[in-house]
């Protein structure tokens, strides 16, 4: 027969069973790979620009923490030299974690290292982007002097300009110019066109001339009304005083030919290349 424990050690023995069980589920918990993994310790993230925006003053977004320097060159390379078009400094890394070119421009160091300082950049060039911390900066880039994810660049074209052939009345002699905008936020093309002609209607049409099959973007000035459309004209987004017909498909452009195309007041309903009254843009399938 179990002799019987005082009512004291019965109940701190419960006590201390019960704690025991407390603390093993506890470790078991946390130790458990499947329920909640230990993550590696790797210090601080290194650098990595996301994205570097289409524009003739691009953004630049990144992560892994602020910088003291964002910079541009020419070519396929960043340095501090002659290259350089842009850059940005601050006194620490202070600077994060996106910003635009052309804004608080550092024109007398840009010039300091032999570059020529630029507040927007040009169509079809190579560009090397960058940015750096302290650190990185003071080394002037070297790889060799650098602490590792302590700078990040890329190197990409500025692809910014449609490529296309301009037509239509000779008597109008219009040349249009279709231009790509991109921010981190959004998209759009841009359309101007010299002689500055007033137009009655602007439409793009999938194919190789004008016409009112395939169009993907219509808009046109009511007849009984006096309005003109004069550019700039965002594709996709009505001018004032005209009414959309067609709108712009939210997924842009297929990869294939467009064109392009407005009439003036004269205009009497001809796609021919030299119809009185009409102008076309041809832009081609390589642009997407």
């Amino acid at each position: 027969m179990t002799p019987l424990l005082p009512l004291a050690w019965r109940s701190w023995r419960h006590r201390l069973f019960a704690a025991a069980t407390a603390l093993f589920l506890v470790v078991g918990a946390g130790c458990s790979e499947e329920t909640n993994p230990l993550a590696p310790y790797e210090g601080g993230r290194p650098l990595e620009l996301l994205r570097v925006t289409q524009s003739f003053t691009p953004e630049m977004q990144w992560v892994g923490g602020r910088v003291a320097a964002v910079g541009i060159n020419r070519g396929p390379a960043a340095a501090l030299d002659t290259s350089l078009v842009w850059l940005r400094t601050a006194s620490g890394n202070d600077i994060g974690s996106f910003i635009t070119v052309g804004q608080d421009t550092d024109y007398d160091l840009v010039r300091a290292f032999g570059g020529t300082p630029a507040d927007s950049l040009t169509d079809g060039e190579e560009y090397t982007f960058w940015i750096a911390e302290r650190q990185a900066f003071e080394a002037a880039l070297d790889s060799t002097l650098r602490s590792p994810g302590s700078f990040s660049d890329t190197t990409m074209t500025m692809d910014l300009v449609l490529r296309g052939r301009s037509g239509g009345d000779p008597a109008l002699g219009v040349a249009y110019r279709v231009v790509r905008e991109e921010r981190l936020t959004e998209s759009q093309f841009v359309v101007t066109w010299t002689p500055e002609v007033p137009l009655r209607r602007l439409a793009i049409r999938q194919g190789p001339t004008g016409g009112f099959t395939d169009l993907v973007w219509h808009v046109l000035v009511p007849e009984d009304e006096g309005g003109v459309i004069l550019p700039p004209v965002v594709i996709g987004e009505a001018p004032p005083g005209t009414v959309e017909a067609v709108p712009f498909p939210a997924e842009g452009f297929a990869p294939s030919v467009h064109t392009l195309w407005g009439v003036t007041e004269d205009w009497e309903g001809g796609f021919g290349n030299f119809a009185a009254g009409y102008t076309f843009f041809q832009i081609f399938a390589n642009n997407f």
